[in-house]
Protein backbone atom coordinates (compact mmCIF):
# COMPACT_ATOMS: atom_id res chain seq x y z
CA UNK A 1 0.00 0.00 0.00
CA UNK A 2 1.54 3.37 -0.95
CA UNK A 3 2.24 5.92 1.79
CA UNK A 4 -0.06 8.96 1.98
CA UNK A 5 1.18 12.48 1.53
CA UNK A 6 1.33 14.48 4.80
CA UNK A 7 -1.30 16.95 3.56
CA UNK A 8 -3.72 14.24 2.42
CA UNK A 9 -6.65 13.75 4.80
CA UNK A 10 -7.41 10.33 6.23
CA UNK A 11 -10.94 9.00 5.96
CA UNK A 12 -12.50 8.47 9.36
CA UNK A 13 -13.98 5.10 10.16
CA UNK A 14 -15.82 3.18 12.83
CA UNK A 15 -14.34 5.09 15.76
CA UNK A 16 -15.53 8.42 14.37
CA UNK A 17 -18.95 6.97 13.59
CA UNK A 18 -19.23 5.60 17.14
CA UNK A 19 -18.25 8.94 18.66
CA UNK A 20 -20.65 10.92 16.47
CA UNK A 21 -23.48 8.50 17.33
CA UNK A 22 -22.69 8.80 21.04
CA UNK A 23 -22.61 12.61 20.87
CA UNK A 24 -25.90 12.66 18.98
CA UNK A 25 -27.59 10.12 21.26
CA UNK A 26 -26.53 11.87 24.48
CA UNK A 27 -27.05 15.38 23.06
CA UNK A 28 -23.54 16.41 24.13
CA UNK A 29 -21.19 18.89 22.51
CA UNK A 30 -18.51 17.62 20.16
CA UNK A 31 -15.55 19.51 18.70
CA UNK A 32 -14.44 18.72 15.17
CA UNK A 33 -11.11 19.84 13.72
CA UNK A 34 -11.63 20.28 10.00
CA UNK A 35 -9.90 22.35 7.33
CA UNK A 36 -7.72 24.02 9.95
CA UNK A 37 -10.69 25.21 12.05
CA UNK A 38 -12.29 23.97 15.27
CA UNK A 39 -16.07 23.59 15.10
CA UNK A 40 -18.12 23.15 18.29
CA UNK A 41 -21.67 21.91 18.25
CA UNK A 42 -24.32 19.25 18.54
CA UNK A 43 -24.51 16.46 15.98
CA UNK A 44 -27.85 16.70 14.21
CA UNK A 45 -27.11 13.96 11.69
CA UNK A 46 -24.21 12.23 9.98
CA UNK A 47 -23.45 9.76 7.23
CA UNK A 48 -20.21 8.48 5.65
CA UNK A 49 -19.83 11.72 3.69
CA UNK A 50 -21.17 14.51 5.90
CA UNK A 51 -21.87 15.61 9.46
CA UNK A 52 -24.45 18.26 10.25
CA UNK A 53 -23.73 20.33 13.39
CA UNK A 54 -25.83 22.82 15.31
CA UNK A 55 -22.84 25.06 15.99
CA UNK A 56 -22.10 26.94 19.19
CA UNK A 57 -19.50 29.49 20.26
CA UNK A 58 -16.88 28.82 22.92
CA UNK A 59 -19.27 30.65 25.28
CA UNK A 60 -21.95 28.01 24.60
CA UNK A 61 -24.18 30.27 22.50
CA UNK A 62 -25.98 28.71 19.54
CA UNK A 63 -24.86 30.21 16.23
CA UNK A 64 -26.37 28.17 13.42
CA UNK A 65 -26.22 24.93 11.48
CA UNK A 66 -23.17 23.87 9.45
CA UNK A 67 -22.30 20.84 7.37
CA UNK A 68 -18.77 19.45 7.25
CA UNK A 69 -17.41 16.83 4.92
CA UNK A 70 -16.15 13.88 6.95
CA UNK A 71 -13.15 13.62 4.64
CA UNK A 72 -12.05 17.04 6.02
CA UNK A 73 -12.25 15.99 9.69
CA UNK A 74 -8.79 15.40 11.18
CA UNK A 75 -9.63 15.28 14.92
CA UNK A 76 -12.70 14.72 17.05
CA UNK A 77 -13.05 15.71 20.71
CA UNK A 78 -15.84 14.55 22.99
CA UNK A 79 -16.29 14.88 26.76
CA UNK A 80 -12.85 16.39 27.46
CA UNK A 81 -12.15 19.25 29.91
CA UNK A 82 -12.57 21.94 27.28
CA UNK A 83 -15.88 20.55 26.02
CA UNK A 84 -17.23 20.17 29.58
CA UNK A 85 -16.30 23.81 30.27
CA UNK A 86 -18.25 24.93 27.18
CA UNK A 87 -21.24 22.83 28.28
CA UNK A 88 -21.01 24.30 31.78
CA UNK A 89 -21.17 27.84 30.38
CA UNK A 90 -24.07 26.90 28.14
CA UNK A 91 -26.07 25.49 31.07
CA UNK A 92 -25.36 28.48 33.38
CA UNK A 93 -25.67 31.57 31.16
CA UNK A 94 -27.20 33.89 33.77
CA UNK A 95 -24.38 33.34 36.25
CA UNK A 96 -21.59 33.33 33.66
CA UNK A 97 -22.78 36.19 31.47
CA UNK A 98 -24.74 38.17 34.06
CA UNK A 99 -23.93 41.59 35.35
CA UNK A 100 -20.28 41.72 36.47
CA UNK A 101 -19.83 42.36 40.15
CA UNK A 102 -17.58 45.14 41.36
CA UNK A 103 -16.14 45.75 44.80
CA UNK A 104 -18.39 47.98 46.92
CA UNK A 105 -17.34 51.57 47.38
CA UNK A 106 -14.69 51.70 44.67
CA UNK A 107 -15.94 54.98 43.33
CA UNK A 108 -15.12 56.66 46.67
CA UNK A 109 -11.51 55.51 46.94
CA UNK A 110 -8.23 56.19 45.21
CA UNK A 111 -7.58 52.93 43.38
CA UNK A 112 -4.33 51.08 43.02
CA UNK A 113 -3.42 47.47 42.34
CA UNK A 114 -2.45 46.92 46.01
CA UNK A 115 -5.83 48.35 47.10
CA UNK A 116 -7.67 45.97 44.73
CA UNK A 117 -5.59 43.03 45.98
CA UNK A 118 -6.51 43.96 49.57
CA UNK A 119 -10.19 44.13 48.59
CA UNK A 120 -9.93 40.71 46.91
CA UNK A 121 -8.36 39.29 50.08
CA UNK A 122 -11.00 40.86 52.35
CA UNK A 123 -13.92 39.76 50.14
CA UNK A 124 -12.46 36.32 49.35
CA UNK A 125 -13.00 37.20 45.67
CA UNK A 126 -11.67 34.96 42.91
CA UNK A 127 -9.60 37.14 40.56
CA UNK A 128 -7.31 36.82 37.59
CA UNK A 129 -3.98 38.59 37.93
CA UNK A 130 -2.47 39.99 34.75
CA UNK A 131 1.28 40.04 35.37
CA UNK A 132 4.32 41.51 33.65
CA UNK A 133 6.30 38.25 33.75
CA UNK A 134 3.81 35.64 32.67
CA UNK A 135 2.03 34.52 29.57
CA UNK A 136 -0.20 32.44 31.86
CA UNK A 137 -1.97 34.97 34.07
CA UNK A 138 -3.22 33.02 37.11
CA UNK A 139 -6.73 32.72 38.53
CA UNK A 140 -7.21 32.39 42.24
CA UNK A 141 -7.83 33.78 45.70
CA UNK A 142 -5.43 36.15 47.42
CA UNK A 143 -4.73 34.41 50.74
CA UNK A 144 -1.90 36.63 52.07
CA UNK A 145 -0.74 40.09 51.17
CA UNK A 146 2.26 42.13 52.30
CA UNK A 147 3.58 45.43 50.98
CA UNK A 148 5.79 43.57 48.48
CA UNK A 149 4.33 40.09 47.92
CA UNK A 150 1.12 38.16 47.68
CA UNK A 151 0.24 34.50 48.05
CA UNK A 152 -2.34 33.29 45.55
CA UNK A 153 -4.34 30.05 45.89
CA UNK A 154 -4.33 29.13 42.20
CA UNK A 155 -6.98 27.37 40.07
CA UNK A 156 -6.81 26.18 36.48
CA UNK A 157 -9.28 27.55 33.89
CA UNK A 158 -11.16 24.27 34.44
CA UNK A 159 -11.68 24.92 38.17
CA UNK A 160 -9.07 22.48 39.44
CA UNK A 161 -6.82 23.45 42.38
CA UNK A 162 -3.31 24.21 41.10
CA UNK A 163 -1.31 24.93 44.25
CA UNK A 164 -0.09 28.27 45.56
CA UNK A 165 2.01 30.96 43.90
CA UNK A 166 3.97 33.83 45.40
CA UNK A 167 4.04 36.97 43.23
CA UNK A 168 5.63 40.37 43.62
CA UNK A 169 2.91 43.00 43.98
CA UNK A 170 4.79 45.28 41.57
CA UNK A 171 4.56 42.55 38.89
CA UNK A 172 0.73 42.64 38.92
CA UNK A 173 -0.32 44.97 36.09
CA UNK A 174 -4.06 44.44 36.38
CA UNK A 175 -6.66 42.73 38.56
CA UNK A 176 -9.59 41.14 36.71
CA UNK A 177 -12.29 41.23 39.36
CA UNK A 178 -15.20 39.77 37.41
CA UNK A 179 -15.44 38.51 33.85
CA UNK A 180 -16.82 35.49 32.05
CA UNK A 181 -13.94 33.25 33.10
CA UNK A 182 -13.77 34.29 36.78
CA UNK A 183 -17.56 33.97 37.15
CA UNK A 184 -17.45 30.52 35.52
CA UNK A 185 -14.71 29.39 37.92
CA UNK A 186 -16.55 30.80 40.95
CA UNK A 187 -19.73 28.97 39.99
CA UNK A 188 -17.85 25.71 39.37
CA UNK A 189 -16.11 25.96 42.75
CA UNK A 190 -19.38 26.76 44.58
CA UNK A 191 -21.12 23.78 42.96
CA UNK A 192 -18.25 21.43 43.87
CA UNK A 193 -18.26 22.69 47.46
CA UNK A 194 -22.01 22.08 47.69
CA UNK A 195 -21.61 18.55 46.28
CA UNK A 196 -18.89 17.74 48.84
CA UNK A 197 -21.05 18.73 51.84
Amino acid sequence: MPARAASESFPMGALLTDMLQRAQRTRRVVALQAAGELYLGYVLSHNPDLVLLRTITRQGMLTGVRSLGLHEVTQVHFDDKYIRLIEFKEHNPDAVFGLPSAPDGLEQHYLSVPALLQRALDAHQLVQLVTTNSSNDPYGYVVRLTDDELLLEVYTPFGEPDGHTVLQVEDVRSVVWSDEETRTLELMLRQRAAENQ
